[in-house]
């Protein structure tokens, strides 16, 4: 059996996933052995001060709160909040919230279901690009990497200019009161972002939005004998297919594809297809409808991938109200923030995404490293 020799890039590829992985069962392990965490514990002054916290550095610092007074007018002591702890020390998620830091009895249960399910979609936005990262460096395909260029642009301009130049405070009861600001909610902003980015792409010139609404352009398209019709590419959405009798002629013609398709055949090699001018790729993973019936038959499991993303995404800004991570405006300003975003995102990729992959997966980089367009 012959195995095909690997471009050298595939190997550093290799490396860095090895690394991901062994980094990220390090914080799994790290964050295990330190349970009950008591370094990600957020310990304060008992002041009462409803509207402002001081922290300290553990129950037996006696000089952070030494100029404090307490409710009953003595000496402030240092008290651990009662909004539980950070589930690990470098993720914005708590594990318990509070309504009021200085008494136990308004803290959420961390083992109620609503807990439990809260704790797990705060968990949602790091997971999701960690899985985008790893799946990029596994097969090598960039539609992965679109996915974390998306969630890297929301961060940015979430946590450094958003969050410095608004500068609004979490929560009191929020274990990430000290850690950094809530407006707005970067949590929002990446899920609410991401889940708009995936609709748009599962939608836009969808056949079948919903009783038979459609974006596509219906008739004929140019050339003689050709017909429009659309295909579905994993990392672009809805793309044109021009469906000729004699695609030969149609390139001879001037009619130059515009988007291209880019897969792997039996023996590893690139292969492009020029998809719009007629050239179908032969390989079935190329996922391209030859007629607009068998684009119809499969619409309603673009719906129930659509229903998915709903159920991973959408429950996430409401998991960081429930457990006081942040106020309802800040999830709120988030997921605008997240909208707009991805929506310039998507048509960004729509206008030149493609465009750019057909001429980068021809490129010597791409070559090297063993990249694929879809």
């Amino acid at each position: 059996m012959n195995i095909p020799k690997q471009p050298p890039g595939v190997y550093i590829r290799w490396l860095a996933l090895l690394g991901c992985l062994s980094y990220f069962l390090y914080f799994i392990i790290i964050g295990i052995k330190s349970y009950p965490p008591s370094s990600n514990a957020v310990y304060i002054c008992d002041t009462n001060n409803a509207s402002e916290l001081t922290q300290c550095q553990g129950l037996d610092d006696e000089t952070s709160c030494a100029n404090l007074v307490d409710a009953d007018g003595n000496v402030a002591t240092c008290i651990q909040s009662s909004c539980g702890y950070k589930l690990f020390d470098m993720l914005d998620v708590s594990v318990a919230g509070s309504s009021d830091p200085y008494s136990a009895e308004d803290t959420n249960d961390p083992t109620s279901f609503l807990s439990v399910m809260s704790i797990f979609y705060g968990l949602v936005p790091y997971l999701v690009g960690f899985i985008y990262g790893v799946s990029f460096l596994i097969t090598g395909s960039v539609v992965p990497l679109t996915r974390l260029l998306v969630l890297g642009i929301i961060v940015v301009i979430n946590d450094e200019i958003l969050k410095k130049v608004v500068v609004q405070r979490r929560p009191i009861g929020s274990c990430l009161y000290f850690k950094s600001f809530g407006m707005p909610s970067g949590h929002a902003a990446t899920s609410i972002g991401m889940l708009t980015y995936l609709l748009l792409e599962v939608f836009i010139f969808h056949p079948n939005l919903v009783c038979g609404l459609t974006c596509q352009k219906r008739g004929r398209g140019h050339g003689n004998g050709a017909e429009n019709f659309y295909y579905f590419a994993w990392g672009y959405g809805w793309q044109k297919v021009i469906e000729s009798n004699n695609p030969i002629d149609l390139e001879r013609n001037g009619y130059e594809g515009e988007y291209s398709a880019v897969t792997n055949d039996s023996v590893g090699e690139e292969k492009i297809a020029d998809v719009e001018a007629g050239t179908l790729s032969n390989d079935s993973n190329a996922n391209i409808c030859s007629s607009a019936q068998s684009c119809l038959q499969g619409r309603w499991k673009y719906h129930f991938h659509a229903f998915l993303y709903c159920l991973l995404f959408f429950p996430v800004p409401f998991s960081r109200v429930y457990l006081y991570d942040h106020f309802k405006n800040q999830v709120l300003l988030g997921s605008v923030e997240g909208i707009l975003i991805a929506s310039i995102w998507f048509g960004v990729m729509r206008l030149y995404g493609v465009r750019f992959m057909k001429w980068w997966s021809r490129s010597s980089c791409a070559t090297w490293f063993g990249l694929t367009f879809g």
